[in-house]
């Protein structure tokens, strides 16, 4: 990872009160048990997981590997009016703020305080990668959370042109998953200040030389950059189950690093994320795009083979993985809901949003969509969380990499049991 100069600022406080100004190929599994790869790897402290060193570097292949040129999408194809090709209105699935804002000043306040304490606690490694996230196209910069050996070959891959396919749907620019999305109407609806117009003489500045970090003017809820982090990651996890653990604890590092930025607030990357699984469940369930993702997803595995020289499961197993995977699970889990307290009831049965069960297609391809349906409700987390408010509001309980991780059973009458998600 290239060190990346802070812009020089003055020292600020770290101590005092909080002055806010007003804004103007799927994977084998058997029929009925499902499994995932439980690898070892680095270790995630404090809020983003430790930057690779140079003992970390990718082993040298033995031998180039020269592919043969991969086809990309026809024009006509990605042009195709897929009946997912539509403005979806994300104000009321993140509705839950409007509430916080009118009735709960102590969880706003709390929100003030969490983003004060992880853009101070931010370490050089962590504030570099939060600085690349910031202005890189993230479906290449998360690269990493495919593993040591396997990211080098992604990221490589991806910048010669290799991945053609896999571009098209993910790109920052023009990346036709999220194409039709995007978080500038909720963020006019809810209209929050930023961070550091809020209170900037209490954060840390960090930026590249002349970059513009601080620049934006916009509101901050939902988080933007989260938003994409979460449509290229979650597409990403999906083309490559096998490690949607630790491609989904990337992006959430990525989420996190607009905290570290001074960009956003806690509850704004949680919305983020909200938004971004949404996006990528209104294409997975267009039967129609998910042909796209289908053929993506036997180019990058068909490219990550060739170069690794060894059948993926394979590849996975002698990687040096991003993060273990029960570690990869936990530290997910803790950022989708960032440690507040709750503000509704425990213990409500869950509400699977319709349509998110096509998020597991990939991960577990023997089960019906009612049977999915139940991964996702036996995997997300408790009721009452500040934003999971309304029906669309139970994307804040959606425990995707759990999920994806799960191995499950299937009884006699159909129904799902849970054998494991890869937590401790």
């Amino acid at each position: 990872m290239p060190t990346v100069p802070e812009a020089a600022r003055p020292p600020a406080p770290t101590r005092g009160t909080i002055i806010r100004t007003p804004l103007r190929r799927p994977r084998t599994r058997t029929a009925t048990l499902l499994s995932t790869t439980t690898v070892l790897g680095l270790l995630l402290t404090g809020t983003g997981a430790t930057a690779a060193t140079a003992a970390d570097a990718p082993a040298a292949s033995a031998s180039p590997v020269v592919l043969s040129p991969i086809a990309p999408f026809d024009p006509a194809v990605l042009d195709a009016p897929y009946p997912s090709n539509t403005v979806y209105d994300f104000v009321p699935m993140l509705d839950g703020f409007t509430g916080l804002k009118a009735t709960r000043p102590d969880i706003m306040k709390m929100n003030d305080r969490k983003t004060i304490t992880i853009n101070q606690a931010a370490t050089k490694a962590q504030s570099a990668r939060a600085i690349i996230d910031q202005y890189a196209d993230m479906s290449i910069t998360m690269s990493d959370g495919l593993g040591r050996d396997l990211g080098a070959i992604y990221r490589t891959a991806r910048e010669a042109g290799q991945l053609p396919k896999t571009a098209a749907l993910l790109a920052k620019s023009g990346g036709l998953v999220g194409r039709y999305s995007s978080s500038n109407p909720p963020k006019q609806h809810f209209d929050n200040p930023r961070p550091y117009v809020a209170f900037p003489l209490m954060l840390k500045y960090r930026d590249k030389v002349g970059g513009n970090a601080w620049n934006g003017q916009d509101g901050s809820y939902p988080s933007g950059h989260t938003s994409q982090a979460f449509w290229q990651g979650t597409s990403l996890a999906t083309m490559l189950p096998e490690l949607a653990p630790q491609i989904l604890a990337r992006a959430s590092d990525a989420s996190n690093n607009r905290i570290i930025m001074g960009a956003h607030y806690p509850l704004d990357v949680m919305a983020g994320r909200m938004m971004g699984q949404k996006i990528v469940e209104r294409r997975w369930s267009d039967p129609e795009f998910r042909t796209l993702f289908e053929q993506a997803s036997t180019e990058l595995r068909t490219v990550l083979e060739a170069k690794c020289g060894a059948a993926l499961d394979v590849c996975i197993a002698r990687d040096k993985p991003y993060l273990p995977t029960a570690q990869a699970l936990a530290v997910y889990e803790q950022r989708m809901s960032y440690g507040f307290p709750v503000v509704g009831n425990r213990g409500e049965p869950m509400t699977v949003p319709a349509g998110a069960e096509s998020l597991l297609i990939s991960s577990h391809p023997d089960l019906t969509p009612e049977q999915r349906r139940q991964v996702l409700a036996l995997t997300a987390i408790d009721s009452g969380e500040p934003l999971d408010a309304g029906t669309e509001g139970s994307w804040q309980r959606i425990d995707l990499a759990a999920a994806m991780a799960a191995r499950v059973v299937i009884t006699a009458d159909g129904t799902v049991s849970l054998v494991a998600t890869g937590k401790r």
